[in-house]
């Protein structure tokens, strides 16, 4: 197989904290980091969840942006009653049909439009590779998921004549990353030849979510993802596939230590209350004055963690004990008037890692994320190949939104339209001033709640390195 000019494979890692890339559980991933260029201080979106995150990659632009502004929110133009969960792939088709799902271009869109291949291997959930492959399937692109109903026909019956039917999910979900490797490697390359794939692994983050970061069973599933990227890599050598490599991850993982019932916590708001980590409270009659209550309220709470705002009429606008989602890269029209995280708690030692409160989902003690600590935030990010410098360690901050300008530079295609930048300091033969980076803290104080983020502005571009609160009393065991 020809390798096309500046072909480039994004491998995602999903939930993947940086620190958690040792030699002894990824050597293939942590050796690939050190030969290529590797961005050290990458960061995620906000709220880091999966179905946010890959829309940002995908759009090179921020929830605030596009849209898709968290994993479930409440849109009564979708679901009238109830929350629009945006890892029901069903549910994400009919906000599309009414024009209400994301408002920028993918890379699907975008490379169909120049004539170029794109494809997407997936095993993440089915709303996850629907935003990832958003606008691939009606343009003839070819998509594989685990999931039925999500992934191009064509190739769906193709995989499971080659390859047999999907293994059953597991964690670890060793069985369906080899199962998908084999689809890129032996079908979707050498079948269609993409100029710009995305290979998603949903391993470590199902069993980190299911076992804690550090338990045995997340520590084999990182291996078995380490495994697949290591056949990948051989796949390469062996001349076959992209001529450059991207890999990723959406965002890491802190400790679940206790459950809250959030709906016992605000009755007064139940029925307008997404719940979770990261909840919204959807204000039937969102004034400044409803607004500034609601946050009054929340502050007095010993569970409360960050607080954000998005006032109508007023972009950037805030209220006190609260930052504006703007700031953030939110504050679109779908977002909450009010979002806000539960209280996170700093390592208790050395090494250790950050403990937060959720709303349900996992057991206590296993993976969580969606907030703003910096094990959340911090991701995996490098690239290899021949567009791309050697043994570069950058310092220069970067978050998901500069994965997609930065892929399609490499293809020579354009990227009007997207906030993120493309990541200059990174490419081969590109001798340009290294960006102006500034860095910035933001507070906000109600009673005895406080609360701060600490953002990098990389050519005035807001990158959030981590946040934190403290309030009245202790955070709940």
């Amino acid at each position: 197989m020809t390798r096309e000019p500046g072909s480039t494979l994004i491998v995602c890692f999903d939930g993947l904290r940086r620190d958690r890339v040792t030699a002894d559980r990824m050597p293939n991933l942590a050796r690939f980091m050190a030969a290529g260029a590797d961005m050290l201080n990458s960061r995620s979106v906000f709220p880091s969840e999966t179905r946010v995150a890959s829309t940002s990659t995908v759009t090179g632009s921020s929830p605030g942006e596009h849209g898709l502004v968290a994993n479930q929110f409440i849109n009564r133009q979708v679901v009238p009653e109830g929350l629009f969960n945006t890892a029901d792939h069903d549910l994400l088709a009919k906000a599309d049909a009414a024009g209400i799902l994301i408002d920028r271009d993918s890379l699907g869109q975008r490379l169909a439009r120049a004539g170029k291949r794109f494809a997407v291997v997936s095993t993440a959930t089915a709303g996850a590779t629907a935003m990832m492959s958003y606008g691939a399937r009606p343009a003839g692109q070819p998509v594989f998921s685990v999931h039925p109903g999500v992934g191009t026909p064509e190739v769906m019956r193709e995989a499971e004549a080659r390859f047999g039917p999907v293994p059953p999910a597991a964690t670890p979900n060793t069985a369906r990353l080899d199962h998908a490797t084999r689809v890129l490697t032996d079908l979707v390359y050498p079948g269609h030849r993409p100029d710009l794939a995305i290979f998603w692994m949903s391993d470590p983050d199902i069993t980190s979510h299911g076992f804690g970061l550090d338990a045995p069973e997340t520590i084999a599933a990182q291996r078995g993802a380490d495994a697949a990227f290591g056949r990948i890599l051989d796949w390469q050598a062996g001349g076959e596939g992209p001529q450059n490599i991207v890999v990723m991850s959406d965002h890491g993982q802190i400790t679940g230590a206790a459950r809250l019932d959030l709906r016992a916590a605000l009755p007064e708001h139940a029925a307008w209350l997404s719940p979770g980590y990261f909840s919204g409270l959807y204000l039937p009659d969102p004034t400044r004055e409803r607004i500034a209550a609601a946050v009054e309220r929340l502050t007095r709470e010993p569970w409360c963690g960050l607080v954000f705002v998005s006032l109508p009429g007023e972009p950037g606008g805030s209220v006190p004990g609260a930052l504006p989602a703007a700031v953030m890269g939110g504050g679109h029209s779908r977002s909450a008037p009010v979002s806000f995280t539960l209280r996170a708690a700093p390592p208790s030692d050395p090494g250790g890692l950050e403990t937060c409160l959720f709303a349900g989902g996992i057991a206590p003690g296993g993976g969580m994320h969606g907030g703003v600590t910096r094990g959340e935030l911090s991701t995996v990010l490098a690239a290899a190949g021949p567009a791309f410098r050697a043994g570069l360690r950058s310092k220069i901050p970067c978050w998901l939104p500069d994965i997609a300008p930065t892929v399609l530079s490499v293809l020579g295609l354009p990227t009007t339209g997207m906030s993120g930048r493309v990541l200059r300091e990174t490419l081969a033969g590109v001798a340009e001033a290294p960006p102006m980076v500034e860095r910035r803290s933001l507070e906000a104080r109600l009673g005895e709640h406080r609360q701060g983020v600490e953002q990098w502005l990389v050519e005035g571009r807001a990158i959030t390195d981590h946040g934190w609160s403290t309030g009245p009393g202790t955070m709940p065991a």
